[in-house]
This record gives C-alpha cells, structure tokens and sequence, in this order.
C-alpha cells in the first residue's frame, strides 16, 4: 500500500504532466507500482460512439495500444455494460461494471483480453464531458487477484487532482491553439488585467516592441515614448478597463522614432470572459495596435460581400480597421459624428460584434483586400 508522501508526490506529478506532456508516462509508472497493477493507461471513452482511445500508457505494448484504438475498443464490454458508472470522480472494478460471465463469453475477452493475457481492471473517471469520459484505467494480467478496495482507495485520492490536472491542461491546449490564430494577425494584440498590466502579447504586437519605435512594454505596462501620447495612451487603457467605457473608442496616435506613420492604439473592454484565462488573472481590456506600414488595407467589396454592409458602413468599417478614431472617421466620409455612431450600431448587429476591439479582430482574419478600399 503507498504512503500518504508517496501520493502526495504522484498528485503533484499529475500537475507537473498538465504544463509538461512528457511527464506523464513517468506518472503512468508510478501509479501503476502504487496500485501493484501491471500497466496504466489514459484513455477517452466515447459513450455515445461506444469507440475508445488510449493517449498515454505504462506497460501496454504498441500492438496491444494500435489493434484496441483501431478495433478493440469498439467491443469494450466494461464501458458498454457499465455506461451507467461513468460519473466523474468514481472509481470502477471490472466486475462491477460487466458481469465475469458475460464478459468470458464475448469476443472481446476471447480476442483481445486472453490474447494479450489481461484478465481485470480498474477505471477511474477523472472528468465526464457530455458524452465523453476520459479514464485513467490499471489492468492485471492473467493469474494476478482482482482489484480491490485498497487499491480503489488510491485511485479515488488521486482521482480529484487529476480532474484538476486534466482541466488546467485543456486550458493550455486551448490557450495554445488561441495564441496561434492570434499570432497569424496583422493587428497587435495585447490582453490587459484590471491594473493595466498586459497578460498576453501576440506576436505582431511583440514585434512592435522590439522595433522601439515609439511604443514599449515598460513593467508590463502599454507605454509610449512620447510624452503626451504616453499621456492619453495610460488615459485609454484605464477607461477600457472602466465598466462604462464609450460606444467608439478613441484611437490613441503613437508618434514613431523612426519618423514613420504613427501606430494607432484603440483600448476596449472586454465583454466576456475566456476559458483560458480561468485560474490565472483574466483580462478585462484589450488594446489593438495598428501599424499603418504593414496594415493591409481593408476590403470594402468584402465587408460588403460577407456582413451585407453599405457601401458606407463598409469604408466606415474599413477607417476604424486603419486605426482611425470614431470622430476622424466620420470626418474623412464627411458624415457627422452621430451618423457614424449609428452605422456603427449597425456595423456591430450585422457583424456579431458588440464592441470596436472585437469588429477590429474580426476585419482583420478577413483575406488581404484585393477590391477597393474606401
């Protein structure tokens, strides 16, 4: 039987495996010594597609892993007699999912179990996610007793940190997936906490730093070497922050070192909260940086093409997307600043958007514009 110390030490390398993937085979040993088994496994099961997969394993033989995935799995009696067992948190022995009888009559244990000498396992249900259930699942080979309760009792110890665990390695996968949609924008994007701080930076928005060119992350901080657009600039940020921040956000102008256009800084708030950001400090703000000489310009024909905006609406869309503040907007399509406010109201329903940062980020996943450009 393991020690409280030595389960504590298998929890917090379940955290480790989180954040590091190859962490978990090593975890997948320990375990298996822990519950005298002779090979472990994490597994997805799909209920409703009655088909499962193992990810990662201890002790199973690559043919054994390639013929369950690609076949086996799909005459998995445990799971299909036992579906009603699936609950997360739980702990399951072989038995109790599918009788001994039924199961040494089935194709499953005559071709799959016997061949490859497995006779009992035990599953514990770390999440149940609809109608998936991943599974960190021990088996014993032919000859060896069943699993009992001292083993089902260090399973159902580990069984909520592994929840954890498995929850905050979603988390990074998906936060990783994000970062490389983000990462293929022409746009800086910079996520900002309640203090201002930035939480992540895309990687146009890295470059943009490190040109020094005007704009920097100073202690985290979106600053401008500028004196007075550092000015409006840390104004900006701290009214998007603000739970009663304006319809059209000013841009904010950042003179450039190198003499070039200026980047165009626009601060918004954010609306809702994202799944990534659960445990750490989620962002309430985001700020858009355009640089002029790399933005391409946004396609007029296409917003009107894909939203059904005006002619009007779209090369209004179109000045907001180059950096453009709501009123210098409507001054350069010579409309008054109310007129623009309300095809903006109406730029927002026919896009989905209910704010400027998240039209910005929407323009710019559109293809470079090819028609013309208002």
């Amino acid at each position: 039987m393991a020690s409280e110390t030595e389960l504590l030490r298998l929890a917090l390398l379940a955290y480790e495996a989180a954040s590091e993937p190859e962490v978990w085979p090593d975890f997948l040993k320990r375990y298996t010594e822990a519950v005298s088994g002779d090979s472990s496994f994490l597994q997805i099961h799909d209920l409703a597609g009655h088909t499962s997969v193992i990810l990662g394993a201890f002790g199973i033989s690559s043919p054994l892993k390639k013929s369950y995935n690609e076949h086996y799995s799909k005459l998995n009696l445990w799971r299909e007699h036992g579906k009603a067992l699936y609950r997360a948190g739980r702990v399951n022995l072989d038995q109790e999912q599918c009788p001994r009888s039924v199961l040494e009559r089935s194709e499953y244990y005559n071709d799959c179990l016997k061949r490859f000498g497995i006779d009992y396992s035990m599953g514990a249900i770390i999440a149940r996610e609809g109608d998936y259930a991943p599974t960190l699942t021990s088996l014993r080979r032919t000859g060896q007793q069943p699993f009992g309760e001292s083993e089902r009792e260090i399973a159902r110890f580990l069984v909520p940190h592994l929840s954890r665990a498995w929850s905050v390695q979603r988390r990074l996968h998906l936060l990783a997936a994000g970062e490389s949609v983000l990462d293929t924008l022409p746009l800086g994007v910079v996520f900002l906490a309640p203090d201002g701080t930035a939480v992540y930076c895309n990687r146009a928005a890295e470059e943009n730093f490190r040109s020094n060119d005007g704009l920097l992350l100073r202690n985290g901080r979106l600053c401008a070497a500028d004196r007075v657009a550092d000015a409006r600039l840390g104004r900006a940020v701290k009214e998007a922050a603000s739970p009663c921040a304006s319809l059209g956000q000013a841009a904010v102008s950042i003179p450039r070192r190198s003499l070039r256009r200026d980047y165009q800084v626009v601060a918004a708030p954010l609306r809702r909260r994202f799944r990534q950001f659960t445990g750490t400090r989620e962002p309430v703000a985001v700020a858009l940086i355009t640089d002029p000489e790399k933005q391409a310009p946004a396609s007029t024909d296409l917003l009107t093409q894909t939203y059904k905006l005006t002619p009007k609406e779209a090369m209004l869309a179109a000045k907001l997307f180059e950096g453009k503040s709501l009123e210098r907007a409507a001054a350069d399509l010579a409309i008054t600043y109310e007129t623009a406010r309300t095809h903006l109201r109406r730029i927002f329903s026919k896009t989905g958007t209910s704010r400027q940062a998240e039209l910005l980020l929407l323009i710019a996943r559109l293809p470079i514009a090819t028609g013309r450009y208002g």
